[in-house]
This record gives C-alpha cells, structure tokens and sequence, in this order.
C-alpha cells in the first residue's frame, strides 16, 4: 500500500532495526565471522545456507535465492502484505508508523477492506457457535459421524452451521445499515424479491482463507441430497477464487513456507480429511478447474505439484484439462505429476478406510507430466487405424510445441515414439516444423535484458558477464562508497559519456546514480525500499546478491578504499570497449583523410592505455 511515508521507512526505521536480532525471533541465529548463518526458513535443507549481514542489513540464501532486508523477511515469513510487514517490524523497533496524509483515498480504501475481513472473521465465529447450538446439531453430526472429523480438526478449521432463519445475520451480526451493506458486497446476504435475506441457510460452512490466514469466502454443503450441494461466495473485493486455493494458508503455516510439494486435490473435504490424517500440504481449487494463476501461486512455494483426481473418467478428463492448462507455464525446475485414485475412492474415503500411508503411496507412484501426456492422448484415439493414428500425431505435437522446456519436450518425444511408430528423429523434425511451436525459453537461452527480468537464479557469470552489469551490481551493494566519490569521481559526467557512446543499461544506471546523489547515506536496504515498486527494483533486486568477492584471503571485507580503487578500475573497464570502437572508427577516418579526427583519436587512445596499466 501507498500510504505509508517512504521516507519514515528509510530514514526512520531500516536505520532503527538490527535485521539480526529480528530475524533472531523467529528462528535461531548462528554467529559466522561478521554474519550470521542459519538453515533457510524458506526451504527444507540439513547445511545452513541462509545468511544475514548487518552491515548491509540484508540477508541472503546461497539455495533457494530468497533475499532482502526486514521488511522482505517479514513479509516472506509471515505471508503478510507491505503495509502489515512494515507495521509489525515498527511494531518490533518501538516506532509510530508514519503514514502519508495526502494519500487518503488509499488509506480509506485499505481501511475498508480490513473491515471486510474482521466481517468476514465475526461471520465465521457465528457459524461456529450455532454449530455448537441445538440446531446446528444436525450439522455436528454430519462432520462428526458422516466425515470422520475430531473435534480438534472442527475447531481448528472453524467450521461452522449456518441457521433456517433468513435473518440470523441482521439478528447477530449487523450492527447498523453500514454492516447490512457490506454483508451484501461480501455475498452472505442477497436481496431478493422480499427483502435482504442470507445467501446460506441450513447448510455446514467451510471458512476459506487466504495464504495470510485471513477468511476471505466460505463455502455452504448440504448435508443431504439437496441441490446445490456445495455453494460458493461470489467474488468480491477481497475474494478472486481465479487466485485462491483452499487449504494453502494451512500447508504454508505447517510447512514454513515452502512444502516439498503440494497435492491437489477436488474438494474442501478432501483437503480436511488427508490434513487430519497427517498429510499437511493438500490444496484444492474453489469451485471451478485449476486456473493458471492458482498454479503460478504453487509454484511460487514448492517446486513440486501433484494433481491427485479420481480414477475414473471424469477424474481422468479433469487431470487432462490441468495438464492443458499447466502446458504453456511449466518453469525450469518445477516438477508436475498425477496421482489416479482407485474408482471406488476419492482421498476423503482412501485415508479413512486404508489410511494416511496408502494415500501418500499413490502420490510417490504418480505419473510424470510426459507420461501421462502420452499416455491419456494415446488412449482417445484408435492407433490402429491410420487415420486415427495421424491424429493422434499431431495432437501430440501441437501439445508438445506448447511446452516451454527443450528437455521436457525431448521426453515427450521419445515416449511419444513407441506408441506412434515413429523414430524419435522423425518426431523431432516435425516439432521443429510445427507452425505453432514456441520459442525457447528465455530461462534456457540465459538472455538477460537490460531491465534484468529474467531469472535471478541464473549463474554468476551470466548475472556479471558484462562490465555495465558488475559495475551496477557494486554500486547498489556498496552505496557508502560510491557516495563518498560520487563528486571526485564526476559520475554524472561518467553517465553522460555512456549515454553518448550508447553503452547498454546507461539508462539504469544513471536512475541509480541518481537515487545515490538524492540520499547520500543509502544502505543496500534502503536501496530496497527506495526502488520497491519502480523500474529499477528488478535491476536492482537482480544485482545485490551477485558474486563481488569483495573480500581479503582471510574472508573479511576489503578495506574501504580499496574498494574505492576496485570501483575506479570497474567505471574505467565499463568504457573500455566503446573507446576501442570509438578509435577504430576515427582510424578509419583518419586514413581517409579527415585530420580533424587526430586529436580525438590522440585522446581516447591515452585513455585506453591509461586503463589498461
């Protein structure tokens, strides 16, 4: 959110946090020479990689990459958003957040949405208690003897009843007409021909979260053969179901984060069910197939998915249509595979009759992505018949075209080749033929542009193969050191010959330079805080972890002004290469007769070999 003051962020309170005794309370720190070390809490390892340096008060994992200063941590740690991030590491220091008067219109706007959700959190606490009421009773019951559920598992997931009576809400909850309206934009009261009534009635209610644990829908289920079974909360301002996934907030909780991988699976009972039983990373989608942007979300905490329907068709046709759906957004290193249930199970019934073990055996034993792309497509067709077999063919490949990752494709491709008769390099040939194949990756062909939007996982010397890319990544990691020259080095003149010799990212640094030149006292944290949410916080993100090596033998940091002299000998490398092109071309000239060249040619060649002592 906007409306908090940046300059209260980098001025008053970065400054006033040490990041190692926050990051302390919330898992234990290891002193390691002048940082701190520890096992990442953002991903399961036995070696500590995850580091924190005070002294640029960031921190920084060698394995999965996450990186950032406190309010990063937080925010990753607790899944909170910016302004809730920021407000508990104030919380921490002891300071009154600022907040930006001028920018009411998003301060009222946020203000609405909390009140949603303590709504949304009253409504749940109603349920729950008439659950426990002589007519939610019939509800108890069904939770009780009809799903297996504990007490225990009732009350952690709050579930609830909702009353006969079309006026429970307006009766419990409703404090004013304010309350009645916001009810209706969160979509537990209608108005219909006779009147605002209650959208739920005589149903058991599943309270649905966000990954911040904040209950955003629910979800109503009869608890007989009425129809609609299941009934779901219409998207409101704080509900997008395109974006949610049930049960995620509880898999993060129980799983710091980042789950080994997530199981997903068809219904809210299904999550619960295996979630008592012991297996805490089932998610499921809400009330419609999974979206690309509930897959982008699992991505973002596990490298590992499992699709788990069903065995029998329609399970199977909905297994097709996620792998359809995941085809064109499958990334590097992110593992996909499907788990088909016996016919006569869903996970619900498996875990209750045989177990939370013969579940779990079914997700180890999943099919991979290629295979089952294969074999599904192989078994719509009748591959005896050659018309049919043709089909088959080019429905393969057009799905294979699809795939964004050369290697996945060549599995595809040659378990493709037994079922088709075809050789493998028959098969690759008309891949590459294909109108509609994709192009490579940009994650394979490691390009990285100039505004830095590919992956920041790409190794070292791809991240720094470029003197522009080192020199930018030494100015955002020491910023005390190029302020002190920032005059005696007349980096401004610097920026404009870059500029004028065309020098690729000239535009990026200069809007770095300039964020130094404004704040003099920039810390790599502020330099965060200060490009969060601009064109720069990519460039800058991207860079403040790659490789400097700014150390002595003994692993200490280099002496300040030899850091200096190593900052001197980068901005010299950055125009090295144009100068030579630059003296080529006035060569040229020169030996077509331009004398007016000379002295330029005189002076850039002095440069060059003043660089190159």
């Amino acid at each position: 959110m906007p409306f908090i003051k940046k300059s209260f962020i980098t001025e008053k309170l970065l400054p006033n946090v040490a990041i190692e005794k926050l990051i302390n309370n919330y898992v234990q720190l290891k002193k390691a020479g002048s940082n701190y070390t520890c096992c990442c809490p953002f991903h399961h390892e036995k070696t500590p990689s995850f580091s924190v340096t005070p002294s640029k008060q960031m921190f920084y994992c060698f394995g999965c990459k996450e990186h950032g200063n406190v309010i990063d941590f937080v925010m990753k740690y607790k899944n909170l958003g910016f302004v809730e991030a920021v407000e508990e590491v104030a919380q921490f220091a002891g300071i009154e957040v600022e907040y930006d008067k001028s920018s009411s219109h998003s301060k009222d706007e946020y203000d609405r949405l909390k009140e949603y959700y303590e709504l949304m959190d009253r409504c749940a606490s109603l349920f729950s208690s008439c659950l426990k009421s002589a007519e939610g009773q019939v509800g108890y019951n069904y939770f009780k003897n009809n799903r297996g559920l504990s007490d225990e598992t009732i009350q952690k997931c709050r579930l609830g009843f909702a009353p006969a009576n079309p006026r429970y809400f307006q009766d419990a909850i409703c404090r004013n007409p304010a309350d009645e309206k916001k009810l209706i934009d969160l979509g537990l009261l209608v108005q219909g021909q006779y009147g605002v009534h209650a959208m739920y009635r005589n149903r058991v209610m599943i309270p649905i979260f966000d990954k911040r644990g904040r209950i955003i829908s629910f979800g109503g289920r009869t608890m007989g053969d009425d129809k609609p079974k299941y009934m779901n909360t219409k998207e409101t301002a704080i509900y997008r179901k395109r974006q949610e996934l049930f049960g995620l907030y509880e898999s993060l909780l129980a799983n710091n984060n980042r789950p080994q991988r997530l199981v997903v699976v068809e219904g809210y009972m299904d999550v619960i069910s295996v979630r008592q039983a012991g297996c805490s990373y089932a998610v499921a989608s809400l009330g419609t197939a999974t979206t690309p942007e509930q897959i982008q979300t699992m991505f973002r905490y596990t490298d590992r998915i499992v699709f788990c329907y069903d065995g029998d068709s329609a399970g199977r046709n909905a297994a097709w249509h996620a792998l359809q759906i995941i085809t064109p957004i499958m990334q590097e290193g992110k593992e996909i595979s499907f788990a088909f249930l016996p016919p006569e199970h869903d996970p619900d019934s498996l875990v209750r009759e045989k177990g939370l073990d013969a579940f779990v055996k079914f997700l180890d034993e999943a099919m991979s992505y290629p295979e089952f792309l294969v074999l599904h497509n192989s078994q719509s067709f009748n591959l005896q018949d050659p018309n049919e077999l043709s089909i088959f063919i080019n429905n393969s490949i057009k799905l294979i075209a699809q795939i964004p990752l050369s290697a996945v494709q060549m599995v595809c491709i040659k378990l493709l080749s037994t079922p088709s008769g075809i050789s493998e390099n028959q098969l690759y040939d008309m891949l590459k033929a294909n109108k509609d194949s994709v192009k490579e990756n940009k994650s394979e062909q490691r390009i990285i542009s100039e505004s830095f939007n590919n992956d920041r996982k790409a190794e070292a010397g791809e991240v720094l193969k470029t003197p522009m890319r080192k020199l930018m990544a030494f100015i955002v990691q020491q910023p005390i050191v190029v302020s002190s020259v920032y005059h005696e080095f007349s980096l401004d003149t610097f920026v404009a010959l870059c500029k004028r010799m065309n020098v690729n990212g000239s535009s990026h640094l200069e809007g770095i330079l300039q964020l130094i030149s404004e704040n003099p006292e920039i810390t790599p944290a502020n330099f965060i805080e200060l490009t969060r949410g601009t064109e720069y916080e990519k460039t800058v993100r991207f860079l403040m972890d790659a490789p400097l090596n700014l150390v002595t033998t003994t692993g200490a940091e280099l002496p300040f002004n030899d850091r200096i002299d190593y900052f001197a000998v980068l901005l010299g490398d950055v125009l090295l290469k144009p100068l030579k092109e630059r003296a080529q071309m006035l060569k040229i000239q020169l030996s077509q007769g331009n004398p007016n060249a000379l002295e330029e040619y005189g002076v850039i060649q002095r440069l060059i070999r003043n660089n190159q002592k």
